[in-house]
């Protein structure tokens, strides 16, 4: 069993506006779970708000990979809060916490980068000494908890 971290970097408005007003290079991030029965990659979604899917392939999608290094039972803990969150809304108020530097967070309202952090906060291995709500996409990439995701031609 693995924990990824996927960073995006896609291009267009709302991508390019998350990017602006976080001060970063990646506009979204999700959590990518691999092994057992199948791969599932839970994130929080502009419209959709906290769903899961099978992932994205490369083809498909703009992204960089990282790898968390987390016991099984952590991996375990991330997936059941993650899960626990689906059907949440999206927090669009979220985006602008991150320049009022008042940011506040609500349990049932989700920007992606709180989900990934909040979910690697509650299995112990937290991104930064932040709150998880305070985190951004860029943020959450250039954690020393992430490592990139070895190249090779299997995975």
């Amino acid at each position: 069993m693995r924990l990824l971290v996927r960073g995006y970097n896609g291009q267009g408005f709302g991508s390019g506006f998350i990017r602006w007003f976080t001060f970063g290079s990646y506009s979204h991030v999700s959590l990518v779970f691999e092994g057992h029965d199948s791969d599932l990659e839970v994130e929080a979604i502009q419209g959709k708000g906290v769903i899961y899917h099978a992932p994205h392939g490369h083809e498909e999608k703009s992204f960089d990979e990282f790898v968390v290094d987390l016991t099984d039972e952590q991996i375990t803990t991330a997936k059941c809060v993650a899960l626990g969150l689906e059907g949440a809304e999206y927090d669009w108020k979220g985006i602008w916490g991150f320049l009022r530097k008042k940011k506040r967070h609500s349990e049932e309202k989700w920007f992606c980068s709180e989900l990934v952090a909040y979910a690697l906060w509650k299995a112990g291995r937290p991104v930064s000494r932040r709150e998880p709500w305070r985190e951004t996409p860029t943020s959450v990439c250039e954690s020393f908890v992430l490592e990139p995701k070895p190249v090779s031609n299997n995975t």
